[in-house]
């Protein structure tokens, strides 16, 4: 453990911890999900937990297809799931509901104690340091989402991890390689949304402090950023090819284009959270949808003292965070116009999928922090020395956390519904519980429970990216269900249905087949199917909905059937080339300050 790490440790206090503590245990409904139903969404994102779980644990194979989603969807290159992230670690070790609460609570305990760091970098008082965490850790529209059942956002709480080291960078030469790896950790756990923003934010701060550094201080930034860069290509490269393969081929490109009313806006920052989209006028020319009006994607309460605190957090002129600030809220307004800053910004690739771009607030509220506790803190020093200004400080404070930990905990308290009070749906599963079930296709059961017991759900577990088998689609031919008219059976041959030797996500095994029929398999086909290592349908895409699936047997009636998910060598080379670059660039650095030291 480096010297530099042992002082950041001390400095996070019995207060700190203290708090954290009890903000933790205000969250409670978060991290505690192994007696509540999982709905909609979550039930959806623990269903492909469940997958990487049963491919890995059960099967013993390498995350690649997803059968039990929507006829098979692909596992490897979903931007949400990677083998090597947190929560996937953690699912493997302990389960999906465990092993997901166990990472909601470590993702929340790293953003407290990480934003006490943070803020030790610009203010040197425990009580505004802990003011300045809970801020960042309850993020109201964040608590939103989470509520919701996005755990995908969790990556959130790495942020000011990242913030920290780059502040560090004079004091710390390696914080570069360190943000880099917190970087690369929420990349693999879901580089969507949140990520994406944060690091556009980060691209214009890092050039902010380029453009005002002198010649030691760029070279600071020059080795910070090569190793930052180096860090991440080295740990992502596998990912990114692999999400590249599915992305590509199933681009999510939004057309909608509208602008929130400014003074709608700027009322949501008041306005109480529950029901806003009562309120709220639903832009011209755009349907009420979850994406413009509702409750989730709009409410930014800030209430009337951080709002006051902002203010008056200019009395010493403007910071970077204000502008950055700025720049956020009117990135959250609308897309219309030349004159927003989203409009440019879903020109980019990845970006021009973002079909709810008013998630930006959630990084909005990232930064207010900084002026709310910016404003604080000029109170604090204004005040120190009187006793009454210091009993005043301190209890706008008090009401500030107070009011957040109050409203964050409202948002939240509701969000886990007891299985006998939820709907007939999400408890259909019951039925089929301890009936040694084959796979078979339903699409009366939720996802997650289905996966459990081995049932696949041919509409539930798609993304707005991916096709997704429904039989209300128009000109329906995927696979359908066992529930459905003219179903035979998971695999036929000649109209009657056949049992697999073996069955697993990646490998089919059949023996003793009609060599002279065809058999049908009552999921997806896809590119990456091979028969006896021969590639069956080379030129469709990673995932087809509306083609069948048949594959004729060889002369003994055998069929072997692997699915090999494509551009895995590529991804592997990248990795090891990035990794020896880095290796010597490292070396290299060492070299330098070894000379630098021995000289000085």
């Amino acid at each position: 453990m480096s010297l530099n790490f042992r002082k950041s440790i001390l400095e996070v206090n019995k207060l700190t911890l203290l708090i954290g503590i009890i903000a933790l245990l205000i969250m409670f409904p978060l991290w505690f999900t192994l007696n509540g139903v999982l709905i909609w969404d979550e039930n959806v994102m623990y269903q492909r937990y469940e997958a990487l779980y049963q491919t890995i644990v059960k099967y013993n194979q390498w995350p690649g297809l997803n059968p039990w989603a929507a006829g098979g969807q692909p596992l490897a290159g979903y931007p949400n799931i990677f083998i090597f992230s947190i929560k996937s670690i953690l699912v493997l070790l302990f389960g999906t509901q465990l092993g997901i609460g166990i990472s909601i609570i470590l993702y929340i305990l790293i953003g407290y104690l990480s934003s006490c760091l943070l803020a030790s970098l610009f203010w040197k008082n425990e009580v505004i340091k802990n003011i300045f965490a809970i801020l960042i850790v309850f993020n109201l529209p964040l608590f939103f989402h989470l509520s919701a059942g996005h755990i995908v956002f969790y990556t959130y709480y790495l942020c000011p991890l990242m913030l920290y080291y780059f502040f560090r960078r004079s004091d710390d030469y390696w914080s570069g390689l360190k943000g880099g790896m917190v970087f690369s950790l929420a990349f693999l756990d879901t580089p969507i949304y949140v990520l994406q923003y944060f690091t556009i934010i980060m691209a214009m701060v890092f050039f902010w402090f380029f453009m005002k550094a002198d010649v030691f201080d760029r070279k600071i930034l020059y080795r910070w950023f090569i190793l930052f860069t180096l860090v991440v290509l080295t740990i992502t490269s596998y990912q990114v090819v692999a999400i590249y393969q599915v992305t590509s081929q199933f681009p999510r490109i939004s057309n909608l284009y509208f602008h929130y009313s400014w003074f709608d806006v700027i009322r949501s920052y008041f306005y109480p959270f529950t029901e806003i989209e009562k309120a709220f006028s639903t832009p011209s020319g755009v349907p009420g949808m979850s994406c413009v009006r509702s409750t989730h994607e709009v409410a930014s309460y800030i209430g009337v003292i951080g709002f006051a605190l902002v203010i008056y957090s200019f009395k010493n002129g403007i910071r970077w965070w204000h502008t950055v600030i700025l720049l956020l809220f009117l990135a959250g307004l609308g897309n219309e116009s030349a004159y927003f800053p989203m409009y440019w910004l879903q020109k980019i690739p990845s970006f021009s999928s973002h079909l709810c771009f008013s998630r930006v607030r959630m990084i909005t509220h990232l930064f207010l922090p900084f002026a709310i506790t910016g404003g604080l803190w000029i109170l604090w020093t204004k005040f120190k020395l009187k006793k009454n200004g210091r009993v005043i400080v301190i209890s706008l404070g008090t009401l500030l956390i107070l009011e957040r930990l109050i409203v964050g905990f409202m948002i939240i308290k509701d969000m886990r519904i007891k299985r006998e009070n939820a709907d007939p749906y999400w408890r259909s599963h019951y039925e089929y519980v301890g009936k040694n079930n084959r796979f078979i296709n339903l699409d009366v059961i939720p996802p997650f429970e289905g996966t459990q017991l081995n049932i696949g759900n041919k509409s539930g577990g798609g993304d707005s990216h991916l096709p997704t088998n429904n039989k209300d689609t128009v000109g329906y031919a995927g696979p359908i269900g066992k529930d459905e008219e003219g179903y035979v059976a998971e695999f036929h041959q000649n109209s009657k249905g056949v049992e697999p030797d073996y069955w697993s996500p990646n490998k089919i095994i059949f023996s003793g087949l009609d060599p002279n029929a065809p058999l049908i398999l009552n999921i997806n086909p896809s590119s990456a199917w091979r028969s006896n290592g021969i590639q069956l349908f080379p030129n469709y895409k990673i995932v087809e909905v509306n083609k069948s699936f048949s594959v004729m047997p060889n002369k003994e009636g055998r069929v072997l059937l692997s699915y090999e998910f494509p551009n895995r060598k590529l991804g592997l080379v990248l990795t090891i080339l990035f990794l020896m670059i880095t290796i010597v660039i490292v070396a290299y650095f060492k070299k330098n300050d070894l000379k630098l030291k021995n000289n000085v």
